[in-house]
C-alpha cells in the first residue's frame, strides 16, 4: 500500500531529526541516478527518499503540476499529455527525475527560451537539517529557493516541485538543416532562436559535417511520420546523419513523446562505446539485437554497476557564445570527440550555482561524450586540462559529471559566499555536506565487468 505524501514527510523528518541530533553526515539516497559519479552508501548515514515518486496534481486550467521529487520525467510525461500538455523544458532521457533535473540543473533543446528546467518551477517543498518543513518561492524564502537548485542537495531535502506546463500538439514538426563549419552551426543556431519555434539543437559529426534541428508543433498530417522508441527505429544521431547525407534540409513529423525522449535509445550515442568496449560490430542488426540493452535506464544500471566510468569523457560544457568556437577547436585538436552535442541556452541570472549562469547573450552547452580511455591516468588529465579549458573560456560545467577541480578552482566559479549564507540560515552544514564534497572525484574506480552483468541482471528490460 502506498503511503500518502504526508506519512512519507512525517517519516522523514523522524530520520532527518536523528541525523541532525546526531550531528551525522548523511547522503540522499534516490533509488537511481543519472550521475556519471559512482555513489557509495552507508545504509547508517542514508536518507532514503526513494518514495517521494508520486504525481501530486495536474492543473490543467493554470496550467502547473505538483509532483513529489523522484517522479521520473516520463511518467510525468504520460500524465501531463493526457490533457494535451507537457512541462515546459524536458530533459531528453526519461529516467532522469524532477528533482534531479532542479538539482542538476538539466536542459534540452527548449531551453534556448525557458532556460533549465529549474527555472519553469515555481515553488519547492523541503525538508530541512533540522527536519523542519519549509516552501520556498520567488516571494517566500527566495534565498532557499533561488539556492536549491544545482546545488545537488547540499542544502535541504527536495520534496516536492510545482511547475509550470504548457499545451501541445500531438506531434513536432522537425526541420534537419546540414551545415559545413563550427562558424556555420553556430550562426544558424543564433538564428533559429530569435525564430517562432519551440526546439533547437545541434549535432557536429566531424569539424566539416553538421545538421541543426529546429522543431516547433505541428498538425500537419502531409508530412513523413517517425518514430524512435520502437526497438527497429533507428538511433536518432545515426538517423540525422542520412537525413542531412541525402540532402540540405529535411522535414519530418515526430510523436511528441518520441521527439521529447529521442536521444533515449543509445544514450546519445554512448552507447556505441559499450559495443566498443565488448568488441562488438556496431551496425544495423547488432543495435536490433541489443535494443533492450541499449536504453539509458540500462545503461546507467551497467554503468555503475561495472564502475567503468572513469574509461570515458563524459562531459557537459556551457560557455558564452563568444567562446564555443575556440573550445570546439580545442576539443577538436585535443580531445577528437565525435559527434559533438550543441544546444542552445537562455542564460540563467537569478541561479548562481546553475551551469548557464553566464553573463552572455547566449549561453550554448556542449556535450562531449566518449573518448575511451582504458589508463586511469589519461582519463584524469584530459578530464583536468578539460576544466582548465572551461575556466579559461568564463564557461561551467554541468556537475552530474567527474569533476576534479581543486577547491580553489571550484570556488573561483560559483559564489561561495552566497552559498554558505544559505547554508548558515538553513543549518545546513549539521548533516549534508557542501556541494564541492558531493560532486568532486577524489579516488580510482575499480571496474568490474561481472558486476556490471549483474546489474543488467536487475534491469527493467
Amino acid at each position: 500500500m502506498k503511503q500518502s505524501h504526508d506519512t512519507k514527510i512525517e517519516n522523514l523528518q523522524r530520520s532527518v531529526r536523528q541525523f541532525y541530533d546526531a550531528k551525522t553526515q548523511v547522503k540522499i539516497y534516490h533509488g537511481s541516478t543519472n550521475s556519471t559519479r559512482t555513489l557509495d552508501f552507508d545504509k547508517n548515514k542514508m536518507v532514503d527518499v526513494s518514495s517521494f515518486d508520486e504525481i501530486i496534481e495536474i492543473n490543467g486550467e493554470k496550467l502547473y503540476a505538483v509532483v513529489e521529487a523522484n517522479v521520473a520525467l516520463d511518467k510525468l510525461v504520460n500524465a501531463t499529455l493526457k490533457l494535451g500538455l507537457i512541462p515546459l523544458v524536458v530533459s531528453e532521457f526519461p529516467g532522469i527525475t524532477v528533482g534531479g533535473a532542479v538539482q542538476g540543473g538539466a536542459g534540452e533543446s527548449s531551453s534556448f527560451k525557458w532556460g533549465c528546467l529549474h527555472e519553469t518551477c515555481l515553488e519547492y517543498e523541503v525538508v530541512t537539517a533540522s527536519g523542519e518543513v519549509s516552501k520556498a518561492t520567488a516571494e517566500h524564502n527566495a534565498d532557499l529557493f533561488y539556492g536549491m537548485p544545482c546545488s545537488y542537495g547540499s542544502l535541504s531535502i527536495l520534496t516536492t516541485i510545482t511547475l509550470r506546463l504548457a499545451p501541445i500538439t500531438k506531434n513536432i514538426q522537425l526541420e534537419y538543416l546540414r551545415v559545413s563549419s563550427y562558424a556555420e552551426a553556430l550562426e544558424m543556431i543564433q538564428a533559429k532562436t530569435k525564430t517562432a519555434v519551440e526546439f533547437v539543437d545541434a549535432i557536429m559529426f566531424a569539424p566539416d559535417k553538421g545538421v541543426v534541428m529546429v522543431g516547433a508543433p505541428t498538425s500537419d498530417s502531409r508530412l513523413p511520420l517517425k518514430t524512435f522508441h520502437k526497438s527497429t527505429d533507428e538511433w536518432f544521431y545515426i538517423h540525422a546523419e542520412q537525413v542531412i547525407d541525402r540532402q540540405p534540409i529535411y522535414r519530418e513529423a515526430i510523436p511528441i513523446k518520441d521527439y521529447l525522449f529521442r536521444y533515449d535509445r543509445g544514450a546519445f550515442w554512448l552507447g556505441k562505446q559499450g559495443f566498443r568496449l565488448f568488441h562488438v560490430p556496431f551496425n544495423r542488426l547488432t543495435r536490433l539485437w541489443f535494443a533492450s540493452l541499449m536504453q539509458t535506464r540500462t545503461l546507467y544500471r551497467f554503468l555503475h554497476g561495472a564502475n567503468i566510468s572513469q574509461q570515458f569523457v563524459i562531459q557537459d560544457v556551457c560557455l558564452p557564445s563568444a567562446a564555443v568556437l575556440p573550445f570546439l577547436d580545442y576539443i577538436d585538436k585535443h580531445l577528437g570527440v565525435y559527434p559533438l552535442w550543441l544546444c542552445p541556452l537562455k542564460p540563467d541570472a537569478k541561479h548562481s550555482l546553475a551551469p548557464n549562469h553566464i553573463d552572455s547573450n547566449l549561453v550554448v552547452n556542449v556535450g562531449v561524450w566518449g573518448a575511451l580511455r582504458r589508463d586511469y591516468k589519461d582519463f584524469v588529465a584530459d578530464n583536468r586540462q578539460l576544466e582548465q579549458a572551461i575556466a579559461s573560456a568564463g564557461g561551467r560545467k554541468v556537475l552530474y559529471a567527474h569533476t576534479y577541480y581543486t577547491p580553489p578552482e571550484f570556488w573561483r566559479s560559483y559564489d561561495k559566499k552566497s552559498y554558505d549564507m544559505v547554508r548558515q540560515r538553513y543549518e545546513a552544514a549539521a548533516i549534508f555536506p557542501t556541494i564541492y564534497d558531493k560532486i568532486i572525484v577524489n579516488r580510482r574506480l575499480v571496474p568490474s565487468l561481472a558486476k556490471g552483468f549483474l546489474a543488467l541482471l536487475k534491469s527493467p528490460f
